[in-house]
């Protein structure tokens, strides 16, 4: 279905982002003389880290090198970041959204690192306390750039979230009250410019810091505690879908929403308050469609501007949720299916386009498959996560970045093209595949599937189908792609049309392809082997690029089917039906000689 954006789209957006938001100097301080005075608050609980960041990175940045993405800032052991230019604005971005505290606090509680030098707890605080402290001398009293609603809003979480951590290590004296009178100034621009935040996770993050606050903060800030909730419950309704989904069909925001609903929970209970019933239910909802999303090991699934998530991080918070999961094989509303045996599993997208504005990641990719067994992911798409150079990230959201069919390289849908309106909505989705469908049938043989979307319909008067099954064993998957005109429809042309059905291997996949081109050996770390065939082709190896985890792009291959469809078939000729399959072997030879037990 068409979306037509319009004036309306624009002036939703509220034409709010004035010149301060658009042409940004962040390298500048910019001061607003005669401020309103804060009362200086104190704290009466502290919430519970979840210690969720990553010690390694916490111990550069005790050496001074924050690496945030793909880009690195050195300044000493005892430098301020905030004196010298950033990388980049998106370095800028996290650099003043503070995302970081949270290495700092997993090296300050790891017991490993601990043990070996026992006064590094307080030194990790000391270290936030000196950024902190500097950003406040330079930043604290406002600037268009640091002070922007979502790196305000994400600030004021990771200044509230790990305060107990870090913030709360000394004595109170004059800069530890300094903190709290910043944060107090802080927390009042946010609830000025509430309104203005992004919608999705970032204004759930937003209205969760005024319950954090409201709950953590002395007695006069009922009132924010009391806004915060209403907020809170009215973003849950809107972004919470009845499955535990995020509207947004990411994996990745659902995990994000289930850390900050976490956070805000815990929150509550250290202060003794009984926290809305909304928050308790979405959480029930979120920790088991996380779990549905996550692999045997705590991988996600990449889908929808998501990569393969921190392993640490799914499991701690699945722990921290405090329910018990359940395996179910469909999402009903986020549009998900899962087939899964034996540690065996293939994750597909049924689903449309998330809705605006909550489409701004959304991958052009219906029916695209991802599978991952015991050793690991298999096939994968190309993913991506925020680590990596942002000029990957529309790429990434391409057809072809995906395992699925291809027609004539065309996409399944349109992103909206960079000008005056792309700059206010983002990269929203103008056109998507719309239609998609699916259908299950357990049997006990097997799980079967069959999916459809109307993405090449409008243009090519076809649609694409794509049939999956998973044996009891899970050792046994099965595709079948076709290409086909719907019935009662009259076809659009009657020529060939090209198209590539493309399956994208994670990077530590080794791949040989066999010399008849139509079957190739896939071998995963410690040598399990798998057998992929297929009926069309012929089958091509070619390079890929892998982003779903790391700060890099990746170097990794895909195995491209390549064919010709007819524009006027009912998809049951050879020439516009593929058939694959992916099956595991008994042992695999190594490299070295040496027989693998598979």
């Amino acid at each position: 279905m068409a979306r037509r954006i319009g004036i309306s789209d624009i002036t939703a957006v509220g034409f709010r982002k004035s010149w301060r938001r658009i042409a940004i100097d962040f390298g500048a301080p910019i001061r607003v003389l005669n401020s309103s005075a804060v009362r200086i608050p104190t704290f009466i609980s502290l919430p519970i880290p979840l210690n969720i960041g990553d010690a390694s990175r916490g111990l550069q940045l005790m050496d001074g090198k924050i690496t945030l993405g793909s880009q690195t800032l050195d300044i000493g052991a005892h430098g301020d970041p905030w004196l010298v230019p950033a990388p980049s604005q998106i370095y800028a971005n996290r650099l003043h959204s503070f995302d970081w505290l949270d290495d700092l606090t997993a090296l300050g509680l790891s017991r490993k690192h601990v043990r070996k030098n026992p006064g590094l707890k307080t030194r990790t605080g000391e270290r936030a306390q000196y950024l902190i402290d500097r950003w406040i001398a330079v930043y604290g009293k406002w600037n268009p750039f640091a002070w922007r609603e979502d790196i305000l809003t994400n600030r004021v979480y990771a200044w509230l979230t790990n305060w107990q951590a870090l913030l709360s290590l000394k004595n109170d004296n004059e800069a530890a009250e300094k903190r709290r009178i910043n944060l107090a100034r802080q927390l009042k621009r946010l609830r000025k410019t509430y309104h203005h935040t992004p919608h999705g996770i970032c204004r759930l993050k937003a209205a969760a810091c005024f319950v954090i606050a409201g709950a953590c903060l002395d007695g006069k800030q009922e009132s924010l505690l009391d806004k915060g909730l209403d907020l809170l419950d009215d973003e849950l309704d809107k972004q919470i879908l009845a499955d535990g989904g995020h509207i947004s069909r990411s994996p990745e925001q659902a995990l994000s929403a289930l850390e900050i609903l976490i956070q805000t929970e815990e929150a509550l209970d250290a202060r003794g308050i009984a926290g809305s019933k909304e928050i308790r239910r979405a959480i029930d909802r979120l920790a088991p469609l996380v779990r549905f999303f996550s692999t045997s090991d705590g991988r996600q699934f990449s889908f929808h501007g998501g990569g393969s998530g921190k392993q640490r991080a799914t499991k701690t918070l699945l722990a921290r949720a405090k329910i018990k999961t359940k395996f179910f094989g469909f999402a009903q509303h986020t549009k998900f299916h899962k087939l899964e045996r034996s540690g065996n599993v293939v994750m597909i997208d049924c689903g449309d386009a998330a809705p605006r504005p909550f489409d701004l990641d959304t991958h052009l990719a219906p029916l695209s498959i991802e599978i991952s067994t015991p050793s690991g992911p298999l096939i994968v798409n190309c993913g991506w996560n925020a680590e990596q150079p942002v000029h990957w990230r529309q790429p990434m959201r391409a057809t072809a970045a995906h395992t699925t069919l291809v027609l004539d390289n065309q996409d399944t849908g349109e992103l909206l093209e960079t000008g005056l309106v792309s700059n206010l909505l983002g990269a929203a989705i103008t056109k998507d595949a719309s239609g998609v469908s699916c259908m299950r049938n357990e049997q006990e043989t097997g799980t079967w599937l069959e999916a459809n979307h109307n993405g090449y319909l409008k243009t090519y008067g076809l649609c694409h189908r794509r049939r999956l099954y998973m044996d009891m064993t899970g050792t046994d998957i099965r595709g079948e792609d076709q290409l086909y005109v719907p019935l009662k429809s009259d076809p659009l042309r009657r020529d060939q049309i090209p198209f590539a059905i493309r399956f994208h291997l994670h990077p530590s996949v080794k791949v040989t392809l066999a010399q008849d081109q139509h079957s190739a050996l896939l071998i995963q770390p410690g040598g399990i082997g798998w057998r992929f065939r297929a009926d069309g082709g012929p089958l091509q190896l070619e390079k890929s690029v892998y982003l779903g985890e790391g700060s890099r792009p990746k170097r990794s291959e895909q195995l491209v089917i390549n064919g010709q469809a007819y524009g006027d078939s009912d998809g049951q000729t050879k020439s516009n039906r593929v058939r694959w399959t992916i099956k595991r072997m008994g042992n695999v030879e190594t490299d070295n000689g040496v027989k693998m037990n598979a």
